[in-house]
């Protein structure tokens, strides 16, 4: 996780390739993450709303942390 500026809160991040270097990214804008990434546990995932374990059902959209307000992609 890592703190994403767009975002304005910690997110998990990605590794995308720009004309072959990596660079990490959030995965819910995109946009390039500058700081320094920490590596947590799967408490630490559900402490900030995400949500580890078996998958949620289909009809059940977002990070599953129930606000409605965040706008998770779907990959």
């Amino acid at each position: 996780m890592a703190h994403c500026a767009q975002c304005d809160k910690s997110v998990l991040t990605y590794v995308a390739l720009d004309d072959g270097l990596e660079r990490r990214v959030c995965v819910h804008c995109d946009s390039p993450i500058s700081d320094a990434v920490a590596w947590v546990g799967p408490g630490d995932l559900e402490q900030s709303g995400y949500y580890f374990g078996s998958p949620p059902a289909e009809n059940e959209t977002g990070c599953s942390s129930g606000c409605g307000s965040c706008a998770v992609k779907k990959h």
